[in-house]
């Protein structure tokens, strides 16, 4: 019995091996089926890869924009910080100008008088 399980199993693979399984009955009644199938796999692999693509450019872009709102931050809250009153009067202290803070309120000049 033995013997014969290796027969076979020689037979199978020179059959498909050999060349001859494209000569049978079953290749030839499915070669239809069996395109339409290797047509089908590399439609998905080629969606596959424009998917992963566009998967890496949508990540770069957002990698990106939060990049550059992180710039905006730091950019806003230095300007904040120059911007204080404080700051200010520091600054022009250091470049000698003779700016002093108002202490009285200023007056309001009437016509009338």
């Amino acid at each position: 019995m033995s013997v014969k399980k290796k027969k076979r199993k020689e037979g199978i693979f020179n059959y498909l091996m050999g060349g001859r399984i494209f000569t049978s009955d079953i290749f030839t009644k499915n070669a239809m089926l069996m395109g339409l199938i290797v047509l089908y796999s590399f439609l998905y692999v080629s969606n596959r890869y424009q998917h992963e693509q566009e998967i890496m450019k949508i990540y770069k872009l957002t990698k990106r924009k939060n990049e550059i709102r992180n710039n905006l931050l730091i950019i806003k809250s230095e300007f904040a910080y120059r911007c204080r009153l404080s700051e200010i009067e520091k600054l022009l202290a250091e470049k000698g100008s003779d700016f002093q803070k108002l202490t009285t309120p200023p007056y309001i000049i009437d016509k009338n008088e």
